[in-house]
């Protein structure tokens, strides 16, 4: 621990320098097609802000300006990238399949491209080449994690339509425009063999809304991992959420959340007779994001209804998940954070409790140095506690 609190005090001082004498300017794909800085849409990227929710919301277009817009042949290229690099220190306990890590590392890429097809139409696309991990380089599946189209105010804002490959609504708060490294655990926890929340989805969502703060979405995906090729659809979802006050709930206003989600899925493959049949799993839930002066608390609770042969149990499986998460933003260039992640399993003996610390300083607004310390810990019937202790200083930069 001497050893990571000198590399703490080091790049946190080279920060304090540094963020002293370079000027803050804008780079990818949507800052560079207006000219403006990345803090149009992110108080601290890549979180988004009230004004970035609503971009998004009205199809990457800006509000107001719809009739101005430009498509991807008429704008500078569409294309951006993202990537961090820095010191991991990753350590676990009683946890099968888990290796630790204890050094620099480069850690991964993702390749973005997104804007507007036509007047109305958008889209939006991730892909993350495979890297193959060696020391120093930490390993990256090649998958094309994102590619939708969306369909924009069909009559009004209150009818749009998303298809393709994306992160469903019923997620209130981004697992890929997190702030922090470390995972919710309450969109991460499934039966074995079955999608997270935190998964994207193959499939459609309507989503609509409203100048009186109301939204909903609504969609049909593919569902759980576990399912076989020629299974159709089977997972529904909805969400409805409202504003109160100005703004969207992200920097400004109170936003109040529920969602409902309905799935069928297999159990984990070699456990008959679970592979012949497709059983039925729910998720229902309640979200705020609550903002007083320059603190925002994002609070998530769900409640979970499997059936026993998903987790080839002698009963059904319920559980309850939630996370309370707490972020200061005392300048422009610098935010903290601390969360508290559970899931409460009951008989099945499964508990989590994570706790998670950090900050993040921004030398520009699309270059940021980020602190965190994770302390994770699962409970396992007749084992030790499965345990994690995480720390990593890196530097994250989209260009």
């Amino acid at each position: 621990m001497r050893r990571v609190n000198g590399w703490i005090l080091a790049i946190a001082a080279v920060a304090g320098i540094a963020g002293s004498v370079l000027p803050v300017q804008a780079v990818p794909v949507f800052a560079r097609k207006y000219g403006f800085n990345c803090t149009m849409c992110h108080s601290n990227f890549p979180r988004l802000n009230d004004f970035g929710v609503r971009y998004r919301q009205n199809g990457y277009r800006l509000p107001g300006r719809e009739n101005e817009e430009k498509t991807v042949l008429e704008s500078p290229a569409p294309f951006a990238m993202r990537t961090s690099a820095g010191y991991n220190y990753d350590k676990f306990k009683s946890t099968p399949g888990s290796a630790n890590v204890n050094e620099f590392q480069l850690n991964g890429l993702d390749v973005l491209s997104a804007g507007l097809i036509g007047p109305n139409i958008g889209y939006f696309m991730v892909y993350t080449p495979q890297i193959n991990g060696s020391r120093g380089v930490a390993a990256q599946s090649g998958v094309l994690e994102m590619a939708s189209v969306v369909f924009s105010s069909i009559g009004s804002s209150m009818l749009n339509v998303r298809a393709g490959r994306f992160e469903p609504a019923y997620v209130a708060f981004s697992a890929k425009r997190s702030l922090t490294v470390s995972p919710y655990e309450a969109y991460d926890f499934a039966f074995p063999g079955g999608s997270a929340l935190s998964d994207m989805q193959t499939g459609v969502e309507i989503t609509g809304y409203n100048r009186r703060g109301f939204s909903y979405a609504a969609g049909l995906v593919n569902g759980s991992a576990s399912g076989n090729s020629d299974d159709g659809a089977a997972d529904v979802y909805f969400r409805a959420a409202k504003v109160f006050g100005p703004g969207e709930g992200q920097t400004t206003g109170q936003r109040i959340g529920v969602i409902g989600h309905f799935g069928r899925g297999r159990g984990t493959p070699g456990s008959p007779p679970t592979l012949s049949t497709r059983e039925s799993y729910s998720r229902f839930g309640l979200d705020a994001s609550l903002n007083c002066d320059r603190f925002n608390l994002a609070l998530q609770y769900l409640r979970g209804d499997d059936d026993k042969a998903l987790w080839d149990a002698v009963s059904d499986v319920t559980f309850s998940s939630g996370l309370a998460e707490l972020s200061y933003l005392p300048a422009t260039s610098l935010v903290g954070f601390a969360r508290y992640d559970w899931v409460n399993t009951g008989d099945l003996g499964q508990n989590v409790r994570r706790w998670t610390v950090g900050g993040r300083y921004y030398f520009q607004d699309n270059i940021a140095l980020h602190l965190e310390y994770s302390d994770r810990t699962q409970n396992q019937l007749s084992l030790p506690n499965a345990t994690e202790r995480f720390f990593t200083t890196r530097v994250d930069f989209a260009f």
